[in-house]
């Protein structure tokens, strides 16, 4: 593909910005996913296993305030998180600060260029990807601490398909 300058077309921009808007929304979910870990790891472990439905979801919703390098910090410092989770969160964190403060600055033309586009377009969608992926990991580790301590795999996947039918509105 040449280096020819030429104006972003309107399926291009759309691709573009689906690739945004993805990235963003799976990051949140990688978000969400280590603030339940760290709630559930750090938070209420901590306080001996035991803790009210009320004050974990009071615990959540603080944790759920932080943002992904506070989580990360956090996750660190307590040392809650296996090591190479806690690397891949790291260069995870570098892509998402260049996508949410930098990208504009530093590859903001390379629209206007073919094989820059193409580029750009790839490292959004494998910002998606690795948010996708870490998601799983981070749920995969919680899933196996709450196993370790007496929850049945079996209910744990229950109530997500049960979760996940009531916001589809499935019963």
């Amino acid at each position: 593909m040449s280096n020819k300058r030429r104006q972003i077309n309107a399926e291009e921009l759309l691709v573009f910005f689906k690739l945004i808007g993805s990235g963003i929304w799976y990051l949140q979910h990688v978000e969400d996913a280590l603030s339940t870990y760290i709630t559930v790891k750090a938070e209420i472990k901590d306080r001996g296993g035991g803790t009210s439905a009320e004050n974990a979801k009071f615990l959540l919703s603080k944790q759920r305030r932080n943002t992904l390098g506070t989580s990360i910090r956090f996750a660190k410092d307590r040392q809650v998180l296996d090591p190479d989770l806690l690397t891949m969160l790291e260069a995870f964190k570098i892509e998402r600060d260049w996508l949410v403060h930098r990208s504009l600055h530093e590859n903001g033309d390379d629209l206007y260029l073919n094989s820059e586009r193409r580029r750009l377009l790839e490292r959004l969608n494998k910002f998606s990807e690795d948010a996708k992926r870490l998601q799983r990991l981070i749920a995969e580790e919680l899933e196996d601490f709450v196993v370790s301590k007496g929850v049945s795999r079996e209910w744990i996947h229950q109530k997500t398909m049960s979760d996940v039918n009531r916001n589809k509105g499935v019963e």
